[in-house]
């Protein structure tokens, strides 16, 4: 008989307001904003999507460390869906024409929850990994001068430039990878 797969321990939920990560380094993962220009937001990107590619594999990438903290495998499977909803937010930034955008906050650990990331295969996140890091990487490449002080808010009240939501995307991404260790 085949043990039905049950869902793994919850992991914590991240309440932090990661927001200032577009001001100022991060002490945990040493990603610093202003070193990140915008014409560096696509090479970036893809560069995060060819190590979290390669993090996957290894043999024990679907393994979590700790019961309740993600498996490599996991976290791509997040950046992957980072990576389409940064690049959802920058569209509607710039289909504003300059007046303003409004986006809704995205639970990402709801989004886990629904998403299953821990029944995510390798091979298939490695796929949708690099497609969607490709899309995200051209999309971040169209916005132009003042486009990038454009702006959009959050549902929750955040208010990003083009250029500070970049950032706030780069470093989820610096983030990630350093929390596997890629």
């Amino acid at each position: 008989m085949v043990e039905p797969l049950i869902p793994p321990h919850p992991t914590a939920p991240d309440t932090k307001d990661w927001t200032w990560v577009t001001e100022r380094p991060c002490p945990e993962c040493g990603f610093d904003p202003a070193a990140v220009s915008p014409e560096a937001l696509p090479g970036l990107i893809l560069d995060a999507s060819a190590r979290f590619q390669r993090a996957l594999e290894g043999r024990g990438a679907e393994r979590r460390p700790q019961p309740t903290t993600w498996s490599p495998i996991e976290y791509a499977r997040h950046v992957a869906d980072v990576c389409e909803v940064m690049t959802t937010r920058l569209s509607l930034i710039l289909a504003s024409d300059g007046a303003g955008a409004e986006f809704e906050d995205w639970d990402q650990d709801l989004a886990a929850t629904e998403e299953e990331y821990w029944l995510s295969d390798a091979n298939a996140t490695r796929v949708l990994v690099g497609e969607r890091a490709k899309a995200a990487a051209k999309a971040w490449a169209e916005p132009e001068g003042e486009q990038w002080e454009w702006t959009g808010v959050r549902s929750n009240g955040s208010r990003f430039t083009a250029l500070s939501l970049g950032r706030y995307f780069a470093h989820d991404l610096v983030h990630h990878l350093h929390d596997v260790g890629a």
